[in-house]
């Protein structure tokens, strides 16, 4: 009676071996073929120049898409009813979306940002109230890396929902320095000595040439703008050297930098 039995039993899960073995070799085949695609859109997309964050994004969203894919084919090799699995999915769904939708607003906020590609990998930003190089673009954030070596996170739709400043987006960049000299002194010859500074730099790109004029009669001096364009690199570099020859020319010339200063009148 026993052998009896357990022949019955082996034949009745005899099936149901067979349907699991099959949605195992179902489940392996197209994890494979995910990670196949997904290493294949990448290739593809680095032969082609694709930006680096792109081309990870498309290929880790073809992967999630494949994977899910595969796990709903296996449950079927296997015999579970899909369609009530994707009812349940979908409740769960509805419910993680309400209690996560500012991550889903990120998420759709880097989307935006793959897409419309308003600043790339390697790129100095300003926006979310900071400002650094662009290390990477994700899904859910932005990472910056400041010019003091920090490391700033910033969530993506804090960067779509406010204003974002590329100094990175053109080759070139203008520097606007104010420089204050004193009432008395000959506006021409400062301009000249100011002029002639900044030219003699090789850095300053000679077109559009540097410009100096009179920008405001301050309290205790005339207020004179210097501006030249210079490229991105020598932006920085060039901003704190160029500052101390002026002081010096200045200096050499004779031209007064004047301190803060208040006429008093006494009335008796």
């Amino acid at each position: 009676m026993k052998a009896v039995e357990i022949g019955d039993m082996a034949k009745d899960a005899a099936p149901y071996a067979g349907h699991a073995a099959l949605g195992m070799l179902a489940f392996v085949v197209g994890l494979f073929l995910a990670w196949l695609a997904k290493r294949m859109i990448l290739r593809a997309m680095r032969k082609c120049r694709t930006e680096s964050t792109v081309a990870r994004f498309v290929s880790q969203l073809t992967y999630a898409i494949l994977l899910a894919v595969t796990v709903a084919v296996a449950l079927g090799a296997i015999g579970v009813q899909t369609a009530s699995i994707a009812a349940i999915i979908g409740a769960a769904g509805i419910a993680i979306g309400l209690s996560l939708q500012s991550s889903l607003s990120n998420l759709a906020s880097g989307l935006l940002l793959v897409t419309l590609k308003p600043f790339r990998a390697g790129d100095y930003i300003e926006g979310a109230d900071q400002a650094g190089t662009v290390v990477e673009v994700g899904l859910f954030a932005t990472t910056l890396r400041t010019i003091d070596g920090k490391t700033a996170v910033i969530p993506n739709s804090l960067l779509t929902n406010g204003c974002i400043v590329n100094y990175s987006a053109h080759p070139m960049r203008r520097m606007d320095l104010s420089v204050s000299v004193a009432y008395a002194t000959d506006l021409e010859a400062a301009k000249k000595v100011l002029l002639d500074t900044v030219s003699a730099d090789s850095r300053v790109i000679a077109e559009p040439g540097p410009i100096v004029s009179v920008n405001e009669l301050g309290d205790s001096g005339i207020e004179m703008g210097v501006r030249f364009w210079v490229n991105n690199e020598d932006y920085w570099p060039m901003r704190f050297e160029i500052l101390g020859k002026i002081k010096a020319a200045l200096d050499a010339a004779g031209i007064e930098i004047p301190f803060p200063q208040r006429v008093v009148s006494i009335k008796k």
